[in-house]
């Protein structure tokens, strides 16, 4: 078994990444850094998920060479936010509570967390703290 099993917590909301799509995005400048930025606007449904225990599952994205920045996507990497045509929505930043393994491009996994809602420049829209990977079946 990979994780805990999602039986153990009922605190934990299955999510869709239908769900957060309910976003728009607005390109706005930002006089700190000099640069223009897509700057979400969350749907109402989406606010309400803001702060809450959720678990999504998805295809991991291991962003650097040190494998400390993982991005969990709706799509594979050939065909994410990155480099297909998919929109920022799809993607959400993975900041663990302790990563106990690593993990390969494009490993499908299920993740449980905290959700946060973000619109930091240079930021993914979407983080998932404290989070951990939990049985696959928990995303379903």
């Amino acid at each position: 078994m990979l994780g805990i099993p999602f039986a153990a917590s009922q605190a934990q909301m299955r999510i869709s990444w239908d769900q957060l799509a309910d976003v728009t995005y607005s390109y706005e400048y930002s006089e700190t850094f000099k640069t223009w930025y897509s700057k979400p606007t969350f749907g109402e449904e989406v606010k309400k998920l803001d702060g809450k225990e959720v678990v999504i599952k998805g295809y991991v994205l291991p962003m650097d060479v040190e494998g400390d920045y993982f991005i969990l996507s709706q799509f594979p990497y050939s065909s994410c936010f990155f480099c297909g045509g998919a929109g920022q929505e799809s993607v959400i930043e993975l900041r663990f509570k302790k990563r106990k393994r690593a993990f390969k491009m494009d490993e499908f996994v299920a993740f449980k967390g905290t959700l946060r809602l973000n619109d930091v420049v240079f930021e993914m829209s979407y983080l998932l703290e404290d989070a951990e990977m939990v049985d696959m079946q928990a995303g379903e």
